[in-house]
């Protein structure tokens, strides 16, 4: 009885919040196949709504509009998509945008953009939601109206507690071991090799299939992802104030943009994993191992025996990188220098040894390897030191965005450090104040 009076106070809350006349500034456009369900909920709450077919949508309609909410389901390829895309090209779109289900995944792998690694197996549950600003406003949702489940078995391994506190974002769930089988699934992000990403920030969870680190509900740069599948109509109180909410935080990042190239898993082209991932191979996915590491790395050690890799991994981790094929193999430049790739310290050093003539080659080579849109064979020692002098408070490495040290232009352009502008920090000058 206690966890349904948790519920129905915070539906009676959000409810007469909902009640309020006043309109939401932000004008919403809606692309996709469900207006019937969206457009007349989005006309409810903000001054503008409209929708448009996925199909007949060109960029150049959300002009006059503030946030674009996409709703791209898998399988579906808009007729005349540029790069395979409705919303055009990845350097092209500047407006805010929220990914309704697997919008996120389908634009992750057409724009190389984070979300592009997870499953279709995402739950209209939300679990480990942050204490987070979206959560307060326009519709202030309490997150410590949770109620406890069964940890799922697939979090088990992870979560050694019998129970998991959750929020459940539609009304009549019966089954929480069969809920994810019981209402239409989203996209859940395997995020947390990018959680410390300049531009990113996670708000929620959600039950899944996989992993309890995985997001449902975070943005990157000027999109935002919604995860969960259900629309305003199948969404009870406090799903539809999370909408709401997430419309109005994204209406304030027009500045902000995704930073670092990440080829999705399901791409056509190879991508190389993270070490971190390949590390987990040797144990639990030892038939995938010869598809993550060249042959001549295997050949150095018995990769069959766990405990053996496990010992060889822990020492070559430092030195292990893609090759031209993006199969991991040791980095034997990076290795002669004596600095890992990813350390903070690896740019100036590397700068550095451009002015010794023993090292000026590997230095050469390994600032083309590691630098994303590096300066080119031309430029020298000095050319390279002006560039750090510039930069150095704006860079951040990127493992999954192709091993790659990235510019963080947002901090540049505002001169602030990358390390001090992080969540809603990145929001227009307007939200920060």
């Amino acid at each position: 009885m206690k966890v349904l009076a948790v519920i129905f106070s915070v539906t009676i809350l959000a409810a007469n919040l909902f009640a309020s006349e006043t309109l939401l500034p932000q004008r919403v456009l809606y692309v996709g196949h469900r207006a019937s369900d969206f457009e007349p909920f989005l006309k409810t709450h903000f001054a503008k709504a409209a929708s448009v077919s996925l199909d007949g949508f060109k960029p150049s309609q959300a002009k006059d509009f503030d946030v674009v909410l996409l709703d791209w389901p898998q399988g579906i390829f808009p007729h005349g998509a540029s790069d395979g895309s409705p919303l055009g090209k990845r350097e092209d779109w500047d407006k805010p945008t929220v990914l309704l289900g697997s919008a996120g995944l389908n634009l992750a792998i057409v724009w190389k953009l984070k979300g592009g690694s997870g499953c279709t197996c995402l739950a209209p549950v939300a679990y480990n939601l942050r204490d987070h600003e979206i959560f307060k406003s326009p519709i202030p949702i309490d997150i410590n109206a949770t109620t406890n489940i069964p940890t799922p078995e697939t979090f088990a391994p992870e979560l050694k507690t019998p129970t998991i506190p959750v929020i459940p974002l539609v009304d009549g769930i019966r089954q929480y071991h069969s809920v994810i089988n019981d209402y239409a699934r989203g996209w859940s992000t395997h995020y947390y090799e990018f959680a410390d990403m300049p531009e990113v920030e996670v708000f929620s969870g959600g039950i899944n299939e996989q992993t309890p680190r995985s997001a449902a509900f975070w943005r990157q740069g000027n999109l935002l992802h919604f995860g969960f599948e259900q629309s305003p109509t199948q969404l009870n109180n406090v799903g539809r104030a999370m909408l709401i909410n997430a419309i109005v935080y994204i209406s304030h990042f027009t500045e902000d943009r995704p930073i670092d190239i990440t080829p999705s898993i399901f791409g056509a082209e190879k991508i190389a994993v993270s070490r971190d991932r390949a590390k987990n191979h040797f144990s639990r996915f030892p038939k995938e191992v010869p598809d993550l590491f060249s042959p001549a790395t295997l050949a150095a050690f018995n990769w069959h025996d766990d405990s053996v890799a496990q010992a060889w991994f822990a020492a070559a981790r430092p030195w292990l990188h893609p090759n031209l094929k993006n199969l991991l193999e040791i980095d034997t430049e990076a290795k002669s220098l004596g600095v890992p790739f990813d350390a903070p310290e690896f740019l100036p050093k590397t700068i550095a040894a451009l002015r010794d003539e023993k090292t000026k080659a590997i230095a050469e080579i390994l600032l083309a390897r590691y630098v994303f849109q590096p300066l080119g064979t031309d430029a020298g020692a000095d050319e390279w030191a002006k560039w750090w002098q510039e930069n150095s408070p704006y860079v951040f490495y990127s493992e999954l965005g192709c091993y790659r040290w990235y510019i963080d232009p947002l901090a540049k352009k505002r001169g602030i450090p990358t390390k001090d502008l992080r969540g809603s920090a990145r929001a227009d000058v307007a939200l920060t104040k």
